[in-house]
Order: C-alpha cells, then structure tokens, then sequence
C-alpha cells in the first residue's frame, strides 16, 4: 500500500519541474523518495509490531496459565503449548520484519541541518528564505534527517496527487532559540497547502517525522500550513 502510493506522490513539485514520459528521475529526487519509501516501510513495521505484540502477549501468558492449571491433563496441555509456539512464532516474526526493514541507525555525522533541509526543500521547486540561519551544525543522522524533511512537504501537500502544487512552493525558515534549532518548512503560493486527506500513509509520515525529531533530542509541531522541526544545539 504505502509503496504504490509513494509512487504515484513522488513527482516533482510543478508541471514543468516534473520527469516528462520517457525521462529518467532527477536522480535527487530518485534519491529522496527512496529514503521516503524506506523510512514508511519502517515506520509501518514498527507500528504493526507495536499494535501486535500486546495481544501476542496476552495470548502467551494467559495459555501459560491455563496449562499451569492442566497439568493432569495432557491432551490439553499439549493444544495449549501449540499455542504458545504459534505465539512466539508470531512474535518473532515481527522482530525480524522490523529488523529487515530498519532505516535511520546509521552513524550520526555533524551536519549542518539547516542547509540539508534547504537542499530538500530545493529539490522540490521551494526555497530557503531571505533569513534562513547558516551554520546549524550538529549530529545528526543524514538519512533518516533527509526522509523526515520530504514527509513535511507531503504533509504539506507537496508533490501529492491532485494538490494543486502548481500555485504553491515550499519555503524554508531556521532560526535558533532556547538552546534549539528551529526548521519550519511552509509553503508560500496564491492557493492554501491542500493536502490529500484521503491517503491512508499521511498518519505514518507524521509518525515517522516525529519519530526522527524525537530521536535526535527534539519534537515535531504540525501547523494547518507548516511543519517545525526542533533540535536541540547541545554539543555544537
């Protein structure tokens, strides 16, 4: 589900900035929207195992229990320990297709974050503002860093199916304050952001985006037309 719809929401940003029929991708954005793939398939393991792993639990313990209880009955001793097997077999599953699907635990580099999200931004036909702040250096983890910033700007509308993209560009601000930097991706354009509320991976680019905001220290705020990403300065 996620990797038919990403293709389909991985052009360019305008008509005219799009790969025409017969042309390869920018390799940027090739780049780019492969990091966005992987990280939602991450996030979409990750997210079933969570959902999963409770009930696989419940089931394991409350079989321990009962055959605890049974020991004197063999026949059902037996169904119950099935049970159990089936269980764990479930539950390492799971574990192996979160670890087959992991993304972002690279090494983390000091980068300066402020001018990856503005190449980000760029390469999807916006622009860093007039008073966007250089030098934003930190560690940080590139990858995961880069597919955070493109879920911001489908979030925003960017790049998505029937959005009207043409009318709007998205604008990049930084800035620092309270130990923090602060990266507020918005778009800019005659038509307000309009993403498209029917796309069932919307709720796992949020999920994803501020997972990796959380993982390097910081959080994520989602705006009606802008997405703000704080990181903490600390070890600058």
């Amino acid at each position: 589900m996620v990797r038919s719809r990403l293709r389909r929401g991985g052009s360019g940003p305008t008509a005219t900035d799009a790969p025409t029929a017969g042309n390869d991708l920018d390799p940027v954005l090739e780049r780019l929207t492969d990091l966005e793939r992987r990280s939602l398939l991450a996030e979409q393991a990750r997210q079933q195992a969570h959902r999963l792993r409770t009930p696989l639990s419940v089931i394991d313990l409350i079989a321990e229990t009962l055959q605890s209880e049974s020991r004197n009955d063999t026949r059902l001793a037996e169904r119950l320990a099935r049970i159990q097997t089936a269980a764990g077999s479930l539950a390492t599953e799971l574990s192996e297709t979160v670890n087959a699907t992991r993304f972002g635990d690279g090494p983390r580099q000091r980068l300066d974050v402020g001018a990856l999200a503005a190449t980000v931004v760029r390469s999807f036909g916006g622009d860093a503002a007039a008073d966007a702040a250089a030098g934003i250096v930190m560690p940080a983890e590139r990858c995961s860093l880069e597919a955070a910033f493109v879920h911001a700007l489908r979030l925003l509308g960017v790049g998505t199916d029937g959005n009207g993209v043409c009318a709007q560009r998205p604008l990049l601000h930084t800035g620092q304050r309270d130990g923090e930097a602060w990266l507020v991706i918005g778009v800019t354009g005659a038509q307000p952001p309009d993403p498209p509320r029917e796309r069932a991976d919307l709720r796992l680019m949020a999920k994803a985006a501020e997972r990796v905001a959380q993982d390097h220290g910081g959080g994520l705020a989602l705006g009606p037309d802008s997405v703000t990403f704080r990181l903490p300065l600390a070890g600058q």
